[in-house]
């Protein structure tokens, strides 16, 4: 017959076997721990630069933009949406989808199911979720998927969409100091592990705000930029202290260019039709207008040809490239003042001072003028690489992919992406210079590995790469095909079969 152990022996065994049952366990925990660290993506940084222009680097010395752009990526330019206006852009850049399909179609806005309107001023709308639900920010994207997200500033981030927020964001207050905002940042990547946000956004408007009281390229907007810049220095070295700064990735963009506008330069709306028989949801470089008490081809034809700097559609006829007919907060009818125009009416002139607004945005997505930045900045993407002009509707496709995630339905594509994606030496975009119909027309090319940028007067369109052999280019209304001799090219509604290279550099 076996020993009989007295209680306290089995106690001791008991609490021993306890000890060593848990050790185990603690080391499988920390060992899962480290694995799941070991698989954890690099922290992603999306900022915004409200209004910063594609040719604002020649304004100012920006050592801190510079140090970016000297150790990773610099498109051309940014090309955006319609309309090319704060919150549209914003929301196309976090989701991956064009306004008419998201349905943030403009700043202000009108909505005909709830019949209610959105306006920036209305901080009870632009944090409810229901204007935002037709597209899923990367936020939420990240949240789902278990990440964790931070957002200091970005339109539609303060409500809550399809049910989720951020882990952290901040309600919207432009005056908060740029100092207080990369603080914050840094706080954010100072934290345990396990409440670290892998995705961060954050946001800067004074560029913007001094673009439309100075005009574009004034001293102030020079100030501005010198402001930011600086701030972002503080951001840079913060997280080089940390050693972060090459163990990330970081995107800078802006949300839209800017043009001079001039008292001058207004066309009336209420000179040619009677404003209370219909609603205007939105004013400036374009009019979203609704029909109430006239229908949508009365409207058009009190509008149509009635100034030769306006162009006016029905929702069916607005052109596809601006790809802004789907949604149900696309207006009957649209009508677009020519670059540096604005469109108003006026009883709202009449309090106007003559030198209150000098610059404006929210024209045509292809006018260069409209065109933001692009840089990129860490271990995917080798120093000094440039490309062509790239489109924000992509930039969704880009940051799931960096982040590891599994994309929700968007309308972008990583393709003109992948090249540059861990190559081992910078890439440059191939410049062409096309003559065409006997040298009247002059087109400029810049292409990259999988997509390519068509420039035309004051006009710059990006196109991908639609064959296998990279000579035929198309999106929307446009077409670029260097496999034929001549050259053929498509731009809206004109079309060049005549085109030869005089210039490949």
């Amino acid at each position: 017959m076996p020993p009989i152990l007295s209680n306290a022996r089995l106690l001791a065994i008991a609490i021993l076997s306890l000890g060593l049952l848990a050790c185990q366990s603690e080391t499988r925990l920390g060992s899962n721990a480290e694995s799941q660290a070991a698989e954890r993506p690099m922290p992603l940084l999306l900022i915004s630069i409200d209004g910063f222009r594609h040719d604002y680097f020649d304004l100012a010395e920006t050592p801190a933009l510079d140090r970016l752009i000297d150790g990773g990526f610099k498109a051309d330019s940014l090309h955006h949406v319609f309309p090319t206006k704060t919150f549209p852009t914003h929301y196309t850049v976090v989701t991956g989808r064009h306004p008419g399909t998201h349905g943030v179609v403009a700043n202000s806005m009108w909505d005909p199911v709830r019949d209610q309107r959105f306006s920036l001023g209305n901080r009870d709308a632009v944090g409810d979720g229901y204007w935002y639900q037709a597209g899923e920010p990367i936020w939420v994207t990240a949240e789902r998927q278990g990440m964790t997200a931070a957002t200091f500033f970005w339109p539609g981030s303060e409500a809550r969409i399809n049910r989720i927020r951020p882990t952290y964001w901040k309600p919207y207050a432009g005056a908060t100091p740029h100092a207080e905002r990369i603080d914050q940042v840094l706080a954010w990547f100072d934290l345990p592990d396990a409440e670290r946000p892998d995705l961060v956004t954050l946001y800067f408007s004074t560029v913007d705000s001094m673009g439309h009281r100075h005009g574009p390229r004034a001293d102030a907007v020079r100030d501005a930029i010198i402001d930011v810049d600086s701030h972002l220095q503080d951001l840079l070295n913060g997280l080089d202290a940390r050693g972060l700064l090459g163990n990330m990735h970081i995107i800078i963009v802006s949300d839209h260019g800017m043009s001079r506008v001039d008292f001058d330069q207004y066309i009336m709306l209420d000179e040619y039709l009677d404003l209370s028989r219909v609603t205007v949801s939105d004013w400036g470089p374009a009019a979203q207008i609704w029909a109430t008490d006239m229908s949508a081809e009365e409207i058009f034809t009190a509008l149509d040809g009635v100034h030769p700097n306006l162009r006016v559609w029905k929702r069916d006829d607005i052109p596809p490239r601006y790809r802004f007919g789907s949604h149900h907060r696309v207006p009957d009818v649209l009508a677009e003042a020519d670059l540096e125009w604005m469109i108003s009416n006026r009883p709202h002139m009449a309090g106007r001072s003559r030198f209150s607004l000098l610059g404006m945005h929210g024209w045509d997505p292809a006018l260069l003028e409209m065109h933001g930045i692009a840089l990129m900045h860490g271990p995917a993407f080798a120093p000094q690489t440039r490309a062509p002009a790239i489109r924000s509707i992509d930039l969704y496709a880009l940051m799931t992919h960096l982040l590891g995630l599994e994309p929700a339905d968007h309308e972008g594509s990583l393709a003109p992406f992948l090249p540059y994606l861990d190559a081992d030496q910078p890439l440059q975009p191939e410049t062409m210079a096309l003559s065409c119909e006997q040298g009247e027309i002059t087109l400029q090319l810049r292409r990259g590995p999988r997509h390519l940028a068509l420039h035309h007067g004051q006009e710059v369109h990006v196109l991908d790469q639609a064959d296998e052999h990279g000579q035929r280019y198309e999106e929307v209304d446009l077409l670029v095909d260097l496999g034929t001799d001549p050259i053929r090219v498509r731009m809206d509604e004109r079309e060049w079969n005549d085109c030869l290279v005089v210039d490949n550099v």
